[in-house]
């Protein structure tokens, strides 16, 4: 299902191409055949870091200094380092409730029905994003780490505060594990270890060489599921590679399809083979208006009005592919939890096979395989 038109492919890869970079130098990720070489690089600019996920060094060089390494018989390819954002659409902000409550889509999946069989205990996921409330009283329990991916002239701020200055990351965290106690609300596997990978800064952006650090240090750290709400829509070859090489890895990978009520591929790297795109349903079961669809979804759920956990300890409502996402990673993490040695391929199936049939009869371009239904996947 995963195809990209070659004309896009070669449109975000040819680097003779006039107008793919400016005159001025900007940040490169060069891309090479075997192991990542930075004094080679450090010839033709300044050097800011290098992966290991995938061969590559990230570097400030101008379009004449690109070109002419692009030359060298060792770089597979260079590509800019492009903008990765978060797209949900804020409703409102509240504060902490009385009393916890069932939000509907925790609800409407059958995820409380599950936990006689699965809570998640122990299941690393990590929220890619940008962070979780690290003291939020309805996460913290199950907050076990996490790192600060983002660097500013290739140094990092403070690698191990992953605090959430916009609110959109510890959302996700606790639609996949909000802690089942008497405040707020309850996730979809309310055991499971959250980890907040911060990618994306307070504006709800971040480039691609930070999320691609973000997901090296997941495959590092052993994570299980690995939840991305956030994208693009621009192919990006580095990240396609970083995310087959975390998928090789074994992780689960779970991202929001967009929100551009638009047929995919338009949002990376949900489209991306590796990735399991993720449409969004409203509480009548109906694909939300500006939900992305096409052939690269794989399945539905509620993302339209989800009350969550948000930073700074409060509450808030979103709707979005990004609050859908969540939901299949909180799952995702429900089945390793009642079936600790599967793969990260049979955990995909099982979401498939479970999945609760709507629209037209079989996969479809909106629902996918269905909407993830939690009691059943952990059977």
């Amino acid at each position: 299902m995963k195809k990209i038109a070659a004309g896009v492919l070669v449109m975000c890869l040819l680097l003779s191409v006039s107008g793919v970079f400016a005159a001025a130098p900007e940040r490169v990720i060069v891309v090479f055949h075997d192991n990542p070489d930075a004094n080679l690089v450090g010839q033709y600019g300044q050097v800011e870091r290098t992966f290991h996920i995938i061969p590559a060094v990230v570097a400030i060089m101008p379009e004449e200094a690109v070109k002419a390494l692009s030359k060298n018989p060792r770089v597979k390819y260079i590509q800019p380092d492009i903008i990765q954002y978060v797209t949900p659409m804020q409703m409102s902000v509240s504060a902490e409730p009385l009393a916890q409550v069932l939000p509907w889509g925790v609800d409407r999946i059958d995820a409380e029905l599950a936990w006689s069989t699965s809570t998640g205990a122990g299941v690393k996921v990590a929220i890619v994003d940008t962070g979780i409330d690290m003291d939020h009283p309805d996460l913290v329990a199950n907050i076990k780490g996490g790192f600060n991916a983002i660097a500013v002239k290739g140094k990092y701020r403070d690698p191990d505060n992953f605090d959430d200055d916009h609110g959109h990351g510890s959302h996700c965290a606790g639609i996949v594990a909000a802690v089942d106690n008497s405040i707020g609300v309850v996730g979809v596997a309310p055991e499971a270890w959250l980890y907040g990978v911060k990618v994306l800064s307070n504006s709800g952006s971040g480039t691609t060489t930070d999320c691609i650090e973000g997901i090296q240090w997941c495959v590092d750290n052993g994570m299980d599921v690995i939840s991305m709400s956030w994208g693009s829509t621009t192919y990006d070859q580095a990240l396609n590679d970083t995310c087959q090489a975390a998928w090789d890895a074994g992780c689960v990978l779970v991202s929001s399809a967009g929100n551009n009520g638009v047929e995919t591929p338009d949002g990376y790297p949900s489209a991306y083979p590796s990735v399991m795109a993720i449409s969004a349903t409203d509480s009548s079961d109906n694909i939300a208006s500006w939900s992305n669809y096409g052939a690269e979804i794989e399945l539905a759920a509620p993302g339209v009005s989800i009350y969550s956990t948000y930073e700074d300890g409060g509450y808030t409502t979103m709707s979005g592919t990004s609050m859908a996402c969540p939901h299949v990673s909180g799952v995702a993490a429900l089945i390793l939890g009642a079936h600790p040695t599967y793969s990260n391929q049979q955990v995909r199936q099982t979401l498939w096979n479970t999945a609760e049939d709507l629209g037209t009869p079989g996969w479809d371009i909106y629902y996918g395989y269905g909407l993830v239904d939690a009691q059943a996947a952990v059977v």
